[in-house]
């Protein structure tokens, strides 16, 4: 990759993470995002909501604090409008 890649985004209660990952999505194909505790099931159930996003890779670690939990890392995309993300479904699928 010839371009920099910038940092990870880390997700807290505040909010700001969403705002830096739409202004990442406008500028760059790929956009890595993590959360701990218990913010990663609203960062989880926000991403599940927007379809105009794919969600490309999805690991998953236990901290070493037991306290935070377990650890997400999520790797998004945005879909370009002119390629489907799943085949058509035929006539005997329906």
């Amino acid at each position: 990759m010839s371009e920099k890649r910038k940092g990870v985004i880390f997700c807290s209660y505040t909010g700001k993470w969403e705002d830096e990952l739409e202004k990442r999505l406008q500028t760059s194909e790929r956009v890595t995002l993590t959360a701990i505790g218990r913010i990663r099931y609203k960062f989880l159930a926000y991403l599940q909501k927007r379809e105009d996003m794919e969600i490309v890779k999805l690991e998953t670690r236990c901290m070493k604090n037991r306290d935070k939990g377990i650890g997400l890392k999520v790797t998004v995309r945005k879909l370009s409008k002119s390629k489907p993300t799943s085949r058509p479904l035929g006539p005997r699928e329906r």
